[in-house]
């Protein structure tokens, strides 16, 4: 423009009209040279922006200073940087950054062609609907597109496969369908691609495997069929795999035992079948196993007990055969171990005892074997002992009473013999102990009385003898008290009338004789009073 007006100055006055009529068209040709090299100019790049906010249902309040007479380098969620174009080095707009913005409309009404220079995007959480535009392709300074938590449909198009800057790609939480374009193979910068929580089907591409910088895959809960590509592993930088909730099949490939980085390693809620790969087992840095819900088969491999850092192994609801290696003793940082709902058998190895940090421990619903190792009795970080529905035998050992943290106690369907120790009494944390159909004898230990957490006991199904202890009137916040279906003797203690919390009182088929306590008529959140097939006199009061 300074050009402009010289030449504008240096006009004779013969000539000066004939300028005026010129200075309306170099103005035009100045625009035109601009969108040429991709709106150079700022104020076209600012009237797209302005354009794509007059589309949107209410603008949200951060837009509120993108106004006309404002440089959209002054705008919230705007960033210009200087980059240099031939001889000049002008402003012009690299990032939009409005996540968590209530922007209600559609992301395809913006005009790409008009913001070339664009290279971060950040709209995730918000109300964007409708297609992703093929015209994103002309967006070829791009490094990050974070769309996230959107209402995004359609499928997503094949040209984004030529946005090769791109290093960051975030599409989960939206509603896309169709197949994942094969096209992404090409984005070969990319370190991280998320497509999690969609409705997209099909295959996963083998061209994904091209992608050797990527550190995070995620491609889950979605309707993905077919196998893993053996080329995943390619991808040898990658930390975290995240393909569950999807209906993947065949069996999971060897190929991954190449991922020496990964961290995670997420494949559940799919249909794989075949065995555990050896492979695997060679991911020292993993973290977080997780293969349950599918229909995995073969046996636990030993071999697992190398992953030192494993924190989380679920392996649970597939039908994994043979026994429990002692091996997974030296998983020391392990946190959480679940096997459960499998056909596991043989014993309990003794070396889970030395699992330390373990806080949750499920092996219910196997055909375990044996006695309950003493050494469990070392956890004394365990909040959660489940070993419900198998074939266990022996008595309880009191060292789990050491197991000062659990909140949870279930030894239900078993062939647990002996009585119940009375060290359990420690556990004051207790909320929940099962003890139902075993073969339980001796007496209710009257400790019991100092779980003042406990919401259900239940020790039904037992031959169990002895009186109900009144202090069981101590558990104040017990809701269910089931002592059915044992050899049960005595009268009711009127004390159970002090479990105002009570909902469920079982104790019919026992040997209990006596008057029904006027005390249990003050039970008004009573709703379950079974005391049939006794010896008690009287009525309910």
């Amino acid at each position: 423009m300074q050009t402009l007006r010289r030449k504008m100055a240096s006009c004779s006055t013969p000539l000066l009209y004939l300028c005026l009529l010129l200075v309306p068209c170099l103005l035009l040709l100045e625009e035109a040279h601009a969108a040429r090299h991709g709106g150079i100019l700022l104020r076209s790049q600012r009237m797209a922006l302005l354009r794509w906010k007059a589309t949107l249902a209410g603008p949200p309040l951060q837009m509120s200073s993108w106004q006309e007479n404002t440089s959209p380098c002054n705008w919230t969620g705007i960033m210009c940087t200087a980059v240099r174009h031939g001889r000049r080095v002008p402003r012009v707009v690299t990032n939009i950054s409005l996540p968590d913005a209530g922007i209600h409309g559609k992301f395809g009404e913006l005009n790409f062609s008009s913001l070339p220079f664009l290279s971060y995007i950040d709209l995730r959480n918000n109300s964007l609907h409708g297609a992703l535009p093929t015209s994103i392709s002309s967006l070829l300074a791009l490094s990050v597109l974070g769309l996230t938590y959107n209402q995004l449909t359609g499928k997503i198009p094949n040209e984004i496969g030529g946005l090769q800057s791109l290093m960051q790609l975030e599409l989960s939480f939206n509603r896309f369908t169709g197949h994942i374009p094969a096209s992404l193979g090409n984005l070969t910068m990319l370190t991280y691609l998320g497509i999690h929580q969609n409705l997209v089907s099909g295959p996963i591409p083998g061209e994904i495997g091209r992608l050797v910088n990527l550190q995070l895959l995620q491609l889950s809960n979605s309707s993905l069929s077919g196998m893993i590509p053996k080329t995943l592993g390619n991808l040898t930088k990658l930390n975290t795999l995240y393909l569950f909730g999807n209906q993947l099949s065949g069996p999971i490939p060897q190929e991954l035992g190449k991922l020496v980085h990964l961290q995670s390693l997420e494949l559940d809620s799919n249909d794989f079948s075949g065995p555990i790969p050896i492979s695997i087992t060679n991911l020292t840095k993993m973290n977080t196993l997780f293969l349950f819900e599918n229909q995995i088969t073969g046996s636990i491999p030993p071999e697992l007990g190398n992953l030192s850092m494993l924190t989380q192994l679920d392996l649970y609801t597939n039908q994994i055969t043979g026994s429990i290696p002692p091996e997974l003793g030296n998983l020391t940082m392990l946190t959480e171990l679940f096997l459960y709902t499998n056909q596991i058998t043989g014993s309990i190895p003794r070396e889970l005892g030395n699992l330390a940090m373990l806080n949750n421990l499920d092996l219910s619903t196997n055909q375990i074997t044996g006695s309950i190792p003493r050494e469990l009795g070392n956890l004394t970080m365990l909040t959660e002992l489940f070993l419900y529905t198998n074939q266990i035998t022996g008595s309880i050992p009191r060292e789990l009473g050491n197991l000062a943290m659990l909140n949870s106690l279930a030894l239900s369907r078993n062939q647990i013999t002996g009585s119940i120790p009375r060290e359990l009494g420690n556990l004051t944390m207790l909320t929940e102990l099962f003890l139902y159909k075993n073969q339980i004898t001796g007496s209710i230990p009257r400790e019991l009385g100092n779980l003042a957490m406990l919401n259900n006991l239940a020790l039904s199904r037992n031959q169990i003898t002895g009186s109900i202890p009144r202090e069981l009137g101590n558990l104040a916040m017990l809701n269910n008290l089931a002592l059915s279906r044992n050899q049960i003797t005595g009268s009711i203690p009127r004390e159970l009338g002090n479990l105002t919390m009570l909902n469920k009182l079982y104790l019919y088929s026992n040997k209990i004789t006596g008057p029904i306590p006027l005390e249990l008529g003050i039970l008004l959140n009573l709703q379950e009073l079974y005391l049939s097939d006794n010896q008690i006199t009287g009525s309910i009061p």
